[in-house]
């Protein structure tokens, strides 16, 4: 009997205990890291507010436009707060979400002996702010490197050296992935417990991470939940050297947690869920070659093709159709022939050319938490019997002013290296345009598929003159303007001043006139302006 009573006792003991911890536990919830403001008497021209973060006792006393801090550490007994070095205790009457009383208060506070009423602001948009205050605070105090780091631990002295890690839906930022995939510890959120944590890991070879490590958590649940959402985390793009080759790096990563603000996030969350379903919606894209320009492709594989046209006998082309498989990182993966094109070296050259492509832009998914899809398609590529030039720089692509040359289908040069530069036509098919090879106003010339200086071309909006109505304006050496056709044939010699671009068969020209600038504003003035047709008569 008598040990029956000491195990109910201890029993008893027990559980008064944990009790006591879960209040104190609940106690501190409510009372950490926020701002507790004291409702002061009037007459008092004083602020004091106070704040309980990580630890310490932050208290703060603003007077006269100054303010003045002191910082000490405590602990939570029961209804009780002790400053750890001190010993002082000072009794909490009353603890809320938005209210805190104090039973005693340090010397500088004591109000006729009473206690002191503190408030916080606990509303949603002072919850908000107060996270906000939070993690900047938070940011400043890290003493941890993030971002992409050498195996060192520290940051690349020179990151444009390389390609960073990336994701698909979150380019090089894995804290707003983590911030909006997460799933918020239910007992904490329950309780407001804001935090963070800091974690780190190796981004191998196929854009995965591993050895995923947690530097520092403001609580374990919050650490638990990053690893999670890493250990989750789709495939991104490796880290890569200078040259393009896949490099492991190390990626640390800081993930704030902030209860209001994933409430916030949840309600925009389920309004944007409704909205998709109300429209439609492409989460998919194609591998995409580097270069935008939907020709990019052919054109590529037309400036290193080498054949002889002759081959063809009595046809004007012949036609072949190749797979490419782009994998997810965007390097191509394989290259077949679909449809010989009856020649076959001219098959093997093409998928050769394709094999030794330059990375692409990997096709995506970016519903969800996004993902790169590996990609097929079938190219159709056209061999012509038929003159044409294709441009070649030594740059690292063609752009407007590097220097080229021109070849042949056979590889044969037409054009040398270097007597023109690159203005917008990579293949010449009856005729192209180039840039006179000077450093300052250098003019548009038209060259047919010989090779063959056919005139000047009239410049508009930094490139030759536009394309209206079939024609062209074009110049001769004192600058006069007159018309061409796209087949390079002079419809009227240049001989006017002035000339605007034909519109209802009609152009506006003049042969005399000046220059006129109001503002930023430069115009063409002349008093003997009259229009022309396309073969060049008065109307």
């Amino acid at each position: 009997m008598k040990r029956l009573s000491v195990f109910l006792f201890l029993l008893a003991a027990a559980i008064l205990l944990a009790a006591q911890a879960k209040d104190g536990s609940d106690s501190l919830a409510l009372l950490e890291n926020k701002v507790w403001k004291a409702q002061l008497p009037e007459s008092i021209q004083t602020a004091y507010e106070t704040e309980f973060r990580g630890g310490q006792w932050i208290s703060a006393l603003l007077y006269q436009g100054k303010r003045y801090e002191m910082n000490r550490s405590y602990f939570l007994l029961g209804d009780t707060i002790v400053e750890s070095d001190s010993g002082e205790k000072f009794k909490v009457r009353k603890l809320t979400d938005s209210t805190l009383v104090f039973q005693y208060l340090p010397t500088q506070l004591i109000i006729g002996g009473g206690p002191v009423v503190f408030t916080t602001d606990n509303s949603a948009a002072g919850q908000r702010a107060n996270e906000h205050r939070l993690d900047s605070i938070w940011r400043r105090e890290l003493i941890w490197n993030l971002g992409v780091l050498d195996q060192s631990g520290k940051p690349m002295k020179d990151t444009s050296a390389i390609e960073r890690p990336r994701w698909v839906n979150w380019g090089e930022d894995l804290e707003r992935y983590c911030v909006s995939q997460m799933t918020y510890p239910e007992a904490l959120l329950k309780q407001n417990r804001a935090g963070y944590s800091v974690v780190m890991f190796t981004v191998d070879t196929l854009g995965l991470p591993r050895g995923i490590n947690c530097l520092t958590s403001t609580r374990e649940e919050f650490g638990r939940e990053v690893v999670r959402l890493l250990k989750e985390l789709p495939h991104g793009q490796p880290c890569r050297d200078a040259t393009g080759r896949r490099m492991e790096c190390l990626y640390a990563v800081y993930v704030p947690f902030l209860p209001q603000h994933y409430r916030d996030r949840l309600k925009a969350d389920s309004i944007r869920e409704e909205e998709h379903k109300q429209m439609f919606i492409t989460w998919d894209a194609p591998a995409r070659f580097p270069d935008k320009n939907p020709l990019a492709i052919r054109n590529y594989i037309a400036r290193r093709l080498k054949y002889e046209p002759s081959l063809l006998g009595e046809k004007t082309q012949t036609r072949g159709v190749y797979s490419i498989s782009i994998d997810s990182y965007g390097e191509v993966k394989e290259a077949k022939v679909i449809r010989s094109c009856g020649i076959e070296a001219w098959d093997k050259q093409v998928v050769e050319i394709i094999r030794g492509m330059p990375r692409w832009i990997p096709a995506t998914n970016r519903h969800g938490k996004g993902e790169y899809q590996d990609h097929y398609f079938a190219l159709p590529f056209i061999f012509r019997n038929d003159k044409r030039l294709i441009a070649h720089t030594a740059e690292k692509q063609l752009e407007a002013g590097v220097p080229v040359c021109y070849l042949n289908e056979r590889g044969d040069t037409v054009v040398p290296y270097g007597k023109y530069r690159f203005c917008q036509t990579d293949t010449i098919r009856r005729i192209g345009f180039v840039y006179e090879n000077k450093v300052f106003r250098p003019r548009i010339i038209c060259l047919d598929t010989e090779g063959k200086k056919l005139f000047y071309v009239f410049p508009c909006d930094n490139g030759p003159d536009y394309v209206q109505e079939g024609v062209f304006r074009i110049t001769d050496e004192e600058g006069r303007i007159g018309f061409a056709d796209t087949l390079g044939t002079v419809l009227i010699r240049p001989q006017y001043r002035f000339a605007t671009p034909f519109r209802n068969g009609k152009a506006k020209v003049t042969f005399s006139g000046s220059w006129k600038q109001e503002g930023e504003h430069r115009y063409w003035d002349s008093s003997e302006w009259f229009y022309i047709d396309k073969t060049g008569v008065t109307q």
